[in-house]
């Protein structure tokens, strides 16, 4: 049942023609459900859903992306520490917004801009992060940007965390020239060229092979095909697509990234550098047709 929106809540339900987008702006700027044609795009959150971000459709990651080894890295000469934020991880992940408060800064009945404030803490830099989300007729576009509070150069890297369904019915394909190969705890080791059993530059079940990597070189499309539907993505200041697909489970994430997996921790150059009162973006749009 769709999720009815309620007063002071955070909850919005936003329509255009028959697609319907459910955002809780209460917890992390999450979309809870995304619908075209009375069909699920993305995996729906459960009503007993709790606060836990994994459980949501979608997710925001700012002021970072996927982990940062021991939380620890260098910039500008700053030696920064961040805290443990997920109990299952040792390692810091994801950022800070996807478990935070956004306040709904305008909606409509198909629009609605999102924005969040943190950092001045583990994270140094004060920062405003905000989501503008339109639904269309056939599809939804989402941008994520970040925009530096305070008087010094801040680092971001920025990305977002979409949960699809039916990974077992679902072929991939998407251009996907480099991949970081990882160690037991996910944190990648070093980017070597995609081996051809990993590759989907022709279309192919995404159950092929389990992967939780962090593809390079990307030029910003991908295309999925099931039986419902097809799903187009199109990102832009995306490089990177993180692709994760767990054995045994019937979800499957395809995070568009403006960075890889630890550019923090090894001095990445794709790392964003965000002057002071300046802001830098990502897009996504997610166009859904016939199967």
């Amino acid at each position: 049942m769709p999720i009815t929106a309620k007063k002071n809540d955070g909850v919005l339900v936003l329509r255009h023609t028959d697609a319907q987008l459910i955002l809780d702006a209460g917890r992390g700027g999450a979309i809870r459900e995304f619908s075209c044609a009375r069909r699920h795009v993305l995996r729906p959150t459960p009503l007993t859903a709790t606060f836990d971000p994994m459980e949501m459709a979608c997710f925001p990651m700012v002021p970072y992306v996927n982990r940062i080894a021991a939380g620890r890295f260098q910039f500008g000469g700053r030696q920064v520490q961040l805290t443990r934020n997920w109990i299952q991880d040792p390692h810091p992940l994801h950022g800070q917004g996807w478990y935070g408060r956004w306040t709904v800064v305008q909606a409509s009945a198909s629009t609605a801009r999102l924005q969040f404030e943190g950092g001045g803490n583990a994270w140094p830099w004060r920062y405003r992060a905000e989501q503008r989300f339109a639904v269309e007729p056939n599809g939804l576009a989402i941008e994520l940007s970040v925009e530096n509070l305070g008087a010094e150069p801040m680092p971001a890297m920025l990305g977002l965390h979409p949960y699809f369904i039916n990974a077992s019915h679902t072929r991939l394909q998407a251009q996907l020239p480099r991949v970081w190969r990882t160690d037991r705890a996910a944190l990648p080791l070093e980017e070597i060229a995609t081996p051809v059993d990993w590759g989907f530059a022709t279309a192919r079940p995404l159950t092929a092979v389990p992967l939780d990597h962090c593809f390079a070189g990307w030029d910003g499309a991908a295309t999925l095909y099931s039986p419902e539907h097809t799903i187009q993505l199109q990102a832009s200041n995306c490089n990177f697509l993180h692709v994760y697909v767990p054995e045994g489970r019937d979800f499957f994430c395809l995070e568009p990234q403006s960075a890889a997996a630890g550019a923090l921790g090894r001095g990445g150059a794709e790392v964003m550098i965000v002057p002071p009162g300046e802001l830098r973006g990502i897009r996504l749009r997610m166009t859904v047709g016939a199967a």
